[in-house]
Formats: C-alpha cells, structure tokens, sequence
C-alpha cells in the first residue's frame, strides 16, 4: 500500500485527489531550441510582447486612433508589458 502523498507515474496522489501534470514536456523546458541556440524563456515571451504591442501601436496609428494618446512611447511600454505578461500567464512553463 502507498503513502498518501507519493508519486505516481505523472500525477501526484494528495489525500485522494489526483493532481495531474496539464503541460506537456516540452513546455516544462526553461530554453527554447532554435537549431543549437537556446533562448530563454523569458526571452520569447518579451519578444512576442513586444511584438504583439508594435503590431497594436502600427493600427493604432494607421486609424489615427494615436493622437487620442498622450505620451505614444509610455503607452508602447505599457503594452509591451502588458502583452507580455498575458502571454506569460498562459504559456506559463
């Protein structure tokens, strides 16, 4: 008989429930392989922030919806850490 609380293969019994790993092994990875670079985690996630925030900024200004924004470079950094804290949450390692 097991030991409440010991491992059993990917899931961990804790006094009868069963806490099952919901990210893959590929996601548990701190480096993403790129060919034989590793990039950090937290790399790829600011990169894709800061993407996603160029991309908001570029339709923002292509509408002209930017001149409603007072300081346009204070409100890129905001996105970009706003984005890039969404994305972090979900694609969290």
């Amino acid at each position: 008989m097991r030991a409440i609380g010991s491992n059993v293969g990917n899931s961990a019994v804790l006094g009868g429930l069963c806490a099952m790993n919901l990210f893959p092994a590929e996601l548990n990875r701190p480096e993403f392989r790129f060919l034989d670079l590793l990039f950090p985690w937290i790399a790829m996630i600011g990169l894709s922030g800061f993407l996603a925030a160029w991309m908001v900024v570029a339709i923002m200004e292509y509408t002209g919806l930017s001149r409603y924004v007072w300081h346009l470079p204070l409100f890129f950094l905001a996105l970009v850490v706003l984005f890039s804290s969404l994305i972090g949450m979900l694609l969290v390692p």
